[in-house]
């Protein structure tokens, strides 16, 4: 193990894990066995990584932070071996936030502070995962997706490039809860908007570009570049059809192009 940067003389650092070159480690931090800790990567006070946790270059882990959280089995089996858990380069990942073992994170990710992402939970680049946002394990996120605070992603969503969830917006996976039968979540194609407080009910797909408007519940399928609203959703227009009425533009415009430029 090689111990270059700075290094606190009372962190807990496992002789079985590795250590890059410029690394500032801070008090109370534990490092478990098998992790490895590239180049240039800090990590603040009082957080746990655990074993064989991989976070890459340039990366920064804020105080109390958990990476690579252990799973059920580490209670009910003596052998129970910890899942990898995969940081990718120039991720910032901030106080508070748990990253359970058996999930992957692209280049710079993101989370807010107190963010939970469960197990088997897997992003591509350049995402971010807001603050008290909550994964419950087993999605698949692709690159250039915005999730913000407060977002619950249900088991078993599925997310192509370029999808934002607004503020205390919901997936689920189950359709009759607490039934555990046929659980799926619902399947996002690239470029969607979810708009705040809105509800996804399992299994529904929403088509490329569309956008569902805030408050809104889903119930049925949604068709590319729909816009949808209500409760439940219903098709409002086209995309390219609605203008913003505080100039005269379509009234998407903005968004994506900002899309386009992620």
């Amino acid at each position: 193990m090689k111990k270059n940067g700075t290094i606190a003389t009372n962190a807990s650092i496992s002789g079985a894990a590795e250590i890059g070159k410029n690394v500032t480690i801070e008090d109370f931090v534990v490092i478990k066995d098998g992790a490895k800790i590239a180049d240039g990567v800090t990590i603040q006070t009082g957080a746990i990584i655990y074993e064989n946790a991989v976070i890459a270059e340039n990366s920064f882990i804020g105080a109390q932070c958990i990476i690579g959280e252990r799973l059920l089995g580490y209670l009910k089996d003596d052998n129970y071996v910890n899942p990898a858990v995969t940081l990718g380069a120039n991720s910032i990942i901030r106080a508070g936030t748990i990253l359970y073992a058996n999930c992957s994170f692209g280049a710079n990710f993101q989370t807010g502070n107190r963010a939970v992402i469960r197990e088997e939970s897997h992003f591509g680049d350049n995402c971010s995962f807001g603050t008290m946002s909550q994964s419950d394990g087993q999605i698949k996120i692709g690159d250039n997706c915005r999730f913000h605070n407060n977002v619950f992603i249900a088991t078993f969503t599925t997310c192509e490039d370029n999808v934002h969830f607004y503020p205390m917006s919901c997936t689920t996976d189950s359709l009759h809860p607490p039934c555990q039968i046929g659980r799926e979540g619902p399947y996002l194609e690239s470029g969607v908007i979810v708009g705040a407080r809105v509800l996804l009910l399992p299994r529904v797909r929403i088509g490329k570009g569309a956008s569902v408007a805030g408050g809104s519940v889903v119930t049925h399928n949604v068709e590319p570049n729909m816009v949808v609203a209500g409760a439940p959703a219903k098709p409002i227009k086209q995309k390219d059809q609605i203008r913003c009425h505080i100039d005269d533009r379509p009234a998407y415009e903005v968004a994506i192009e900002s899309l386009k430029k992620t």
